[in-house]
């Protein structure tokens, strides 16, 4: 695969979140104008933003994983370096990894049964079990990206990922011995 395609591919959440952004302040903003400035309502502009909301969220949350600034518990962290650390990061990816699969799984569940009774959203009235699939969609995502940051610090692909917190720790050696002076 080419690199454009590469770059393309590594940076599609950053694409999709950027374009939900903008959709929501379009929408946002029709809302406002036709309700202050009109005042007619437009029903269909407010489920919408609703449901671009939702994505925006769950896309933002694959990109935070992509970029490794995603929540997660950091006690350990202190306590183990080097290759240890590598190893314990790759078991903790993993098992979130397997959370967001097993919650996608489920999710897509509600998905189909709504699929299934044809249930339909009020306004734009759309399936909404295509709506509900974006949240189960968005954690097969994020699930494929913790095993892609696996994969990458396993070929040392992440390496700039330790690199930066060898360097934090040294930084902080050097301020307790000023600080101990």
């Amino acid at each position: 695969m080419s690199d454009k395609k590469t770059s393309f591919l590594d940076n599609i959440e950053e694409y999709i979140s950027t374009l939900l952004f903008i959709s929501l302040i379009v929408l946002c903003f029709l809302q406002i104008l036709f309700r202050f400035v009109f005042n007619f309502s437009l029903s269909w502009t407010e489920e919408l933003s609703r449901y671009v909301f939702i994505a925006l969220v769950y896309f933002a949350a694959s990109l935070a994983v992509v970029r490794g600034a995603h929540v997660r518990v950091e006690v350990i962290d202190g306590l183990v370096k080097g290759k240890n650390k590598k190893i314990l990061d790759s078991i903790i990816d993993l098992s979130f990894a397997t959370f967001m699969a097993w919650i996608g799984f489920y999710g897509l569940e509600i998905s189909v049964d709504a699929l299934n009774i044809e249930q339909t959203t009020p306004a734009l009235e759309w399936h909404a079990g295509w709506v509900y699939a974006i949240i189960p969609g968005c954690f097969y995502l994020i699930s494929l990206r913790l095993i892609q940051r696996v994969y990458r610090r396993v070929t040392g692909k992440l390496e700039h990922e330790y690199a930066l917190s060898e360097a934090e720790e040294a930084l902080q050696k050097v301020q307790q011995e000023r600080g101990d002076k």
